[in-house]
């Protein structure tokens, strides 16, 4: 390697750096997607020494933990450690590169094996406590073209095309056999996928007919102080907001009002008091309440666990229970009772609504499969600031996957109102309107099922098993290269 290609390779080595920070994380550029695997894989094929691929796994790890910079907000420490940990995911795909695409002859299957086992960890680690967050995919949320395309093939596949992007690109750049021919496939299937959004875009528009005027809440429980602690407040407090804040919003003309994640917090002998005055005000006022608080385990029934819990109360009074079932890893597990998965699905006025809280939505394929006939999805959430952005996207990328209208009422976060195309009908950050406050968004309420949300599972299936596949065809492939190769000498 003369020094003119050394000079490349770090040039671009430190630009797919910078683009990795920035994307899918804390900070969210969508083209950055696009450069990062390229200018990782290039620099790992161009490498000779495991000292210089020691850097691209030291890159991947120092990177992930400036991305991530207190995601846990646990402390720096805490967080450093757990995102140090957390990015050695992403060195086995560059490894089965490095170790098996690298030598293979030709282009196709050399070209698949990277974004098939990036993939392949991607859906393994979706089924981890930790979900989905920070998949590929998630940083084209602005992108809305091309996110269209997971309607068809989910979040998954979108991770595989940028991924393929890259190795393609890279096959390229070493003018291998073939290269151009699955450069010119691979391009067509982006543009293919870009066409196909802009057609749904454009030619199967939002029912505007249809709507409902819903209240996004959010409760001024858990007082935030400049020091970053929080009062609490107590069931009678709790009990005076939410009648107020119920109000404001029969008020406004909404037809359901959604409270945001724990927006009180109660004693088991206390939850009657939000319970009955619930029940008395959607009664007298023809509205939908989605209420989310927190009961605190008073007398030893739970073994000291909390519960997140949220309840759906008809007009009719009718009360529809759902206990938080994907906790926090290190913040609500321990500590919180485990949800049993039981997703409320209730027909209405409005079409068929259910709700799941806050970091459910991370699990595609949790919510694909208890959202079957949903129209609108409700999604009582608690963020903070590092993760704010990345989990209002992840929410929003839930509503192209399945075709419903998603609602995300969000404490010290950002609050959501999007269609099954993804469109933003109202979106709002708490640090800007306050913490008190009753913001409106009229929403469609008839649904429209996607491919994905019908053969999502055998989608990510295929994906999941690809990784292995390729692996194993690409070992096959090697194993008779050598083979031949001994018999000629």
């Amino acid at each position: 390697m003369n020094n003119k290609l050394k000079r490349s390779v770090w040039i671009i080595f430190g630009i797919g750096f910078i683009a990795y920070i920035f994307s899918a994380g804390r900070w969210n550029i969508a083209f950055t997607a696009w450069i990062w695997p390229f200018a990782f894989l290039y620099y790992s094929r161009q490498s000779k020494t495991k000292r210089r691929f020691l850097l691209l796994v030291a890159a991947l790890a120092i990177g992930h933990v400036i991305k991530w910079l207190n995601v846990m907000d646990g402390g720096y420490i805490l967080d450093a450690v757990f995102c140090l940990l957390w990015s050695y995911c992403w060195v086995l795909p560059f490894l089965a590169d490095r170790l098996v695409a690298k030598k293979l002859p030709g282009s196709i299957l050399s070209s698949l094996i990277f974004p098939a086992v990036f993939v392949s960890i991607e859906c393994l680690r979706s089924l981890t406590p930790l979900g989905s967050i920070g998949a590929i995919a998630y940083s084209q949320s602005g992108f809305l073209p091309l996110v269209q395309v997971t309607s068809l093939i989910g979040s998954f596949g979108l991770s595989f095309l940028i991924c393929w992007f890259g190795a393609v690109a890279v096959n390229v750049t070493e003018k291998r056999q073939g290269s151009k021919t699955i450069a010119v496939v691979c391009f067509s299937a982006l543009l293919i996928s870009i066409g196909f959004g802009c057609v749904r875009l454009a030619a199967f528009p939002v029912d505007t007919e249809n709507t409902a005027r819903v209240a996004s809440v959010v409760g001024p429980y858990y007082k935030k102080q400049k020091d970053g602690t929080y009062d609490e407040i107590t069931a009678e407090e709790s009990l005076h907001y939410f009648l107020s804040e119920a109000q404001r919003a029969a008020d406004g003309g909404a037809k359901i009002a959604c409270w945001n994640e724990e927006a009180f917090a109660l004693k088991e002998t206390e939850e009657h008091l939000i319970l009955d005055a619930a029940t008395e005000f959607a009664k007298a006022n023809g509205m939908i309440l989605i209420i989310g608080y927190e009961l605190s385990d008073s007398d030893g029934s739970e073994n000291g666990d909390s519960i997140n819990k949220s309840i759906l109360v008809e007009t009719n009074g009718t009360v529809t229970e759902y206990v938080k079932t994907h906790l926090i890893p290190f913040i609500e597990l321990p500590g919180y009772v485990k949800g049993e998965g039981a997703v409320p699905s209730v027909a209405t006025n409005y079409g068929i609504i259910s709700c799941i809280i806050c970091f459910d939505d991370t699990f595609m394929g949790f919510v694909r499969e208890n959202t079957v006939s949903t129209d609108i999805l409700f999604v009582p959430s608690w963020d903070w600031e590092p993760i704010k952005h990345t989990h209002t996207d992840i929410s929003e990328f839930r509503a192209v996957e399945n075709g419903f209208t998603l609602v995300k009422p969000t404490y010290d976060g950002i609050s959501t109102a999007v269609n099954r195309l993804g469109y933003g009908i109202k979106r709002f950050d708490t640090a800007g309107v306050g913490f008190d406050t009753v913001q409106f968004a009229d929403i469609p309420t008839r649904a429209v099922p996607t491919l994905y949300s019908r053969i999502g599972d055998a989608v990510d299936t295929v994906l999941f098993l690809s990784g292995f596949v390729t692996l194993a065809l690409g070992a096959v492939q090697l194993h008779n290269k050598r083979s031949k190769q001994s018999v000629t000498y």
